[in-house]
């Protein structure tokens, strides 16, 4: 049968080029999904180094230029250290660079290095018929991908045959990742010329470093090439045909594999697996909804800029981007149906009020610990002898970390754990060093694209927080961390004195016209019989309620308030300063520009201070400094200077859209926090490495339970970081293993986690003693 070429006639429409082909948009739909769930973009270290894709269950083909070949051709150490990256979502609306599932590299198969005439870099291996592939084996297959419908879609691969393709004048679809974090198609124009047996050349598809390793496919889905890189200056590009590294792999030692592959028919499209937790129901496994919430905080350890996809409590895939995010949509769960949700997202919350950061690290310890002791109680272990035994652990795991601690003097090398963004962890590091340990680096949105200046005002923080319990409906407050921000707030200080609860009534009345929030600082108890108009300040009959801050006394009775009073402009109202509060109330008011109160502490920034009195205190403070009678007295004069002298530096924290600048600034706040906390109270290793050496100073568990609960949930935040980072689970397991402590620093010193951050003494601390009142709260409750 022949086909003969129609000529052309009056129509409006004409072949003009019979040899094209035609291809239906399902046709392009089809190839660019089946692309979109088998390649990946391959990074060494967190940088791109080529593209991947995969050809059979837990196998991947790439260039073998990009895997360093010159380290060695087989094994696990020239794919040491690298994960592929795949999409998680089958849905336009989500991209690889939003939602990623990250599959360590755990073993170079087989491979080829490039040809002698190859642009390669110098000293890399090369062979006169180099095809310059990587078989590698991954840790595990990615999981399927989830369609806008909630089906999942299986991942497939491309069958990699050894039949020679007629390469000519039909076009190819190159899919890669060229320094992006988004999968590129590009399409060749004209011939694919085949040079020397083992290159084809091509124009039209345009390709960046990371492109090496894509693959070329038909217009109907057929493997044909792997691309390999730009031919010198003749503007084309270059692959290798698929089927000579077919031919390769099928002659050497895991042919079986590749015919295993080829011969397995491909999975199909499948409703999703029983949820992570049923919304209704009750029965399931102690301590399943712990981890459940702790595997969803697991994946936003490291730094994730953009977030990630977990599954949620009725086992759909959600979008997170922090630790309020995973909690809100676990608080949703039924907490019957999913024991230990409550504590853990508790201790996220908890974490975050007190410290800015840490809750990730709060939640998957909590997560850990609860699931270890829900399986402790299965077997039969008693109630009394676990909440003993583990509290014990704790303590000696909180002792072996606080002696670990060493002297922070550069915050930067701890800002690298804490945010991804190199120009805000640059700014906030300078930022933390003017402030002070003690200071305040207050992070805003900005107005520009760039992080600005720094301005510095004065600036303190109180370490006092709410005098009453917390309101959930008062003005100003953050519902999850608690924390309340006034904008310009009066300032009353207040100490155990009877006053005029009429002239207090009409003060409020004033304050609520003005439309100016009031914050009250008392060192009075609320047991104190003399308090009565402290207690009367909670009564929402007389106006708007204040927040409340109850100041611990000072050794040197009334100094803190004293201190307070030079910051703010305030006259404080005490027993012997000669005030009568019920004629005196507005005019004895100070100011600040922005109070933020939470349950530990209250930081004050700009107060309306004389510069000159506040100047003339601090040098007579620090001539009395010089005389003082005792250490009481010196502490006390210490306290005050620093006090006096604090700063509070602000920085304006800009980005392209909204969007960002919210999220940048959020950022920002996180890492200041922690390069504060750096400051103050040290550093240790960062990478979850600290929480390994606790480990390690702890018995091995042996015939006590609870000791077993706390050795294994410490070693949790370092299992989901090392996978992050592309550790293969056997070295996970062997770094997990090592008992010794100095075999733990002899690893960490040379291996993958070399170059590692630091994380603040202060807030590892914190978590433990967090995750400690969770697991105790779910084992009293249980």
């Amino acid at each position: 049968m022949t086909t003969e070429t129609p000529e052309s006639g009056p129509e409006l429409q004409a072949a003009t080029s019979p040899r094209a082909g035609m291809h239906s948009t399902q046709d392009v739909r089809a190839r660019v999904a089946e692309a979109e769930s088998r390649v990946a973009r391959l990074e060494r270290g967190g940088s791109q180094v080529a593209t991947g894709f995969l050809v059979g269950p837990a196998l991947l083909l790439t260039a073998g230029h990009a895997i360093r070949l010159s380290l060695g051709t087989s094994g696990a150490g020239p794919v040491t250290g690298m994960v592929a990256v795949f999409p998680s979502y089958h849905d336009p609306g989500h991209t690889s660079a939003q939602d990623a599932v990250r599959i360590p590299l755990t073993e170079l198969l087989d491979s080829s290095p490039p040809a002698p005439e190859d642009p390669v870099p110098p000293g890399m291996k090369t062979d006169e018929d180099g095809l310059d592939f990587a078989f590698i084996r991954l840790a595990e297959h990615p999981p399927d991908l989830v369609e806008p419908n909630g089906l999942l879609h299986p991942r497939g691969y491309y069958k990699l045959s050894d039949e020679d393709y007629a390469f000519g004048s039909s076009s190819l679809n190159l899919f890669h990742y060229p320094l992006r974090l988004l999968l590129d198609h590009s399409k060749t124009i004209g011939e694919v010329l085949r040079s020397g047996g083992n290159r084809v050349r091509y124009t039209g598809a345009n390709t960046l470093q990371g492109s090496s390793g894509g693959p070329l496919v038909t217009d109907g889905g057929l493997l044909v090439a792997m691309h390999h890189g730009h031919h010198g200056g003749m503007n084309l590009n270059q692959g290798i045909p698929t089927s000579l590294i077919a031919s390769r792999i099928l002659a050497g030692p895991h042919a079986e594999l590749l015919r295993d592959a080829r011969a397995r028919p491909l999975p199909h499209v499948r409703a999703p697996e029983t949820p992570v937790t049923r919304r209704s129901g009750i029965g399931t496994t102690p301590g399943h909804g712990a981890r459940a919430v702790g595997a969803s905080m697991s994946a936003l350890l490291g730094s994730r800029p953009l977030g990630t996809t977990v599954l949620g409590p009725d086992g759909r895939p959600i979008r997170v981007t922090d630790a309020r995010q995973v909690a809100a949509c676990f608080r949703a769960a039924d907490p019957r149906a999913a024991p230990g949700i409550d504590p853990v997202v508790e201790a996220a919350r908890a974490m975050d009020a007190a410290s800015g950061d840490g809750a990730l690290i709060a939640a998957v310890l909590s997560a850990a610990l609860i699931g270890e002791a829900a399986d402790q109680r299965a077997r039969g272990s008693g109630l009394r002898e676990l909440l003993r035994e583990s509290a014990e652990a704790l303590d000696l795991a909180r002792a072996a970390l606080a002696d670990m601690a060493a002297p922070c003097s550069r915050p930067d090398v701890v800002v690298r754990g804490a945010t991804a963004d190199p120009q805000v962890a640059e700014a906030v590091s300078a930022a933390a060093l003017l402030a002070g340990p003690y200071g305040v680096v207050i992070c805003e949105p900005g107005v520009t694209r760039a992080v600005e200046e720094p301005a510095v005002r004065q600036g303190m923080r109180v370490p006092a927080g709410y005098a009453f319990p917390y309101a959930a409906d008062a003005p100003g407050t953050d519902a999850w961390t608690r924390r309340t921000r006034l904008v310009k707030p009066y300032v009353l200080l207040l100490d155990s004195v009877t006053g005029d609860g009429e002239a207090f009534r009409r003060l409020r009345d004033r304050l609520a016209r003005e439309g100016r929030p009031l914050l009250v600082l008392t060192t009075a108890d609320g047991s104190d019989p003399r308090s009565g108009l402290l207690r009367a300040l909670r009564d929402p009959a007389d106006g708007p309620v204040p927040t409340v801050v109850r100041v611990p006394v000072a050794r040197q009775g009334h100094q803190r308030l004293r201190s307070l009073a030079l910051l703010t402009g305030a006259t404080a109202l005490t027993e012997g300063s000669g005030l009568l509060p019920g004629t005196a109330w507005f005019d004895v008011l100070g100011r600040v520009d922005l109070a933020v109160v939470s349950a530990s502490e209250t930081v004050l920034v700009g107060g309306g201070h004389d510069p000159r009195m506040l100047d003339r205190w601090t040098v007579s403070a620090r001539a009395l400094l010089d005389r003082a009678a005792s250490e009481d007295e010196r502490s006390a004069l210490e306290e005050q200077i620093a006090w006096l002298t604090s700063r509070a530096v602000s920085l304006a924290v800009g980005a392209e859209t909204q969007a960002e600048i919210a999220a940048r600034t959020e950022s920002a706040e996180r890492a200041a926090h922690t390069a504060q906390a750096a400051l103050r109270c040290g550093t240790v290793p960062g990478c979850g490495l600290a929480l390994l050496r606790a480990r390690a100073a702890l018995p091995d568990g042996t015939g006590n339970p609870g000791t077993h609960v706390v050795r294994a949930a410490l070693a949790a935040p370092f299992r989901a970081l090392a996978t992050t980072a592309g550790l293969t689970p056997d070295d996970v397991e062997r770094w997990c293993a090592v008992g010794d402590l100095d075999a733990l620093d002899r690893e960490a010193s040379t291996g993958l986690f070399a170059d590692r951050p630091e994380d603040a003494a202060e807030i590892l601390l914190l978590a433990l003693d967090t995750a400690k009142a969770a697991l105790t709260d779910f084992l009293t409750g249980s």
